[in-house]
């Protein structure tokens, strides 16, 4: 089986300790490969590599009987041992990694929100999603992210466009009506049921004066266009 990065290996930090644990009992490692039953010479070699944390896969049984040979226990490296487990599973950290790769790309205040969303995300998922799964998710909040700004940005045009002051009724009402405007097309999927909802929009502009403002038609029209759904009165 090919071994990934994120899978258990014996560190330097480990075969420190581990090599701590030789020396506590004063032992070479000829003396200790002997110990392990390991007599060949070229075994206190391997014991060395081991220590340093260039034999990153070795056997359970191999380090069962360098503690055993320590006269040691899984115990004085069981912090280290913890350590380790108690990290994301594989799977969560490949996520992590490719959500953090695609954030890179993007501008700093979105790379931020996506990485915020997809820490959110993944603390409520009673398992670990697909890699695959998990990056559209991301990615598609990312798009959302930036439609998002081009909303803001389209809205606050119109409104100064329009000379209306920017904490004017108005404008407060038009940033109100977009934002629900903008979800209703961008979310609605069943047609027939997107229809009752757009009247009631248009109904509630009615009500606050918006119906009056010219540039309620010019917004409507924008929106639609930005969310690639036409709007139809």
């Amino acid at each position: 089986m090919k071994r990934s990065r994120e899978m258990f290996k014996v560190t330097e930090k480990m075969g420190a300790r581990l090599r701590e644990l030789r020396l506590r009992e004063g032992i070479t490692q000829q003396e200790l490969a002997v110990l392990m039953g390991r007599q060949g010479k070229g075994n206190a070699f391997l014991i060395s590599r081991f220590e340093g944390g260039h034999v990153p896969y070795p056997s359970f049984g191999f380090v069962a009987d360098y503690l055993r040979a320590c006269r040691a226990s899984f115990t004085d490296i069981a912090d280290l041992l913890e350590a380790y487990t108690m990290q994301p599973t594989v799977i969560e950290q490949r996520g992590y990694r490719r959500v953090r790769s695609l954030a890179s790309k993007l501008p700093q205040r979105v790379a931020k929100a996506v990485e915020r969303y997809d820490h959110g995300v993944t603390k409520t998922k009673p398992k670990p999603e697909p890699v695959r799964k998990r990056v559209a998710h991301a990615r598609a909040y990312a798009q959302a992210q930036e439609q998002q700004r081009q909303l803001n940005r389209l809205v606050e045009a119109e409104i100064a466009a329009a000379h209306l002051g920017s904490v004017s009724p108005e404008a407060v009402y038009l940033r109100v009506y977009a934002r629900k405007l903008w979800r209703l097309l961008s979310r609605s999927k069943d047609e027939r049921k997107l229809k009752p909802k757009l009247e009631a929009l248009e109904r509630w502009a009615t009500d606050t004066g918006l119906g009056t403002i010219e540039v309620l038609a010019v917004l409507r029209g924008r929106i639609a266009e930005l969310s690639g759904r036409p709007f139809r009165d």
